[in-house]
């Protein structure tokens, strides 16, 4: 019996339809931030950031619920969600929206202490 092989064309779909601002959609790309860019990402952990955005770009929902370490959640009467940039304790969030399967308006925010 002759061996049969098969071709499949494997698509990879991008999940980021959009960003809120210029300097997150720099991060998510590796392309350089100017310097009033760097300052205001002040103590953001850059490549953290990228790799996160990298997830984001390939995960669904269901993905973020499984990954843990994420702290994937609805940000409350926003309509937004929210994942950690680097860890817990970190000031730096990636918020964003679900536009059907696809994130969009994506944004690096640091988080401020309102105690």
């Amino acid at each position: 019996m002759p061996l049969e092989v098969f071709s499949f064309l494997v698509t990879i779909r991008a999940m980021i339809q959009s960003f809120s601002d210029e300097a997150t959609r720099k991060v998510f790309e590796g392309v350089a931030l100017n310097q009033k860019e760097k300052k205001r990402f002040g103590d953001l952990r850059i490549e953290k950031a990228q790799e996160r955005l990298a997830v984001l770009n390939q995960a669904t929902e269901k993905d973020l619920l499984l990954l843990r370490s994420l702290h994937y959640h609805a940000l409350r009467g926003t309509g937004r969600y929210s994942i950690d940039t680097n860890s817990r304790t970190s000031t730096w969030r990636i918020t964003f929206a679900w536009a059907d399967e696809d994130l969009s308006d994506m944004q690096l925010v640091k988080i401020e202490d309102t105690h």
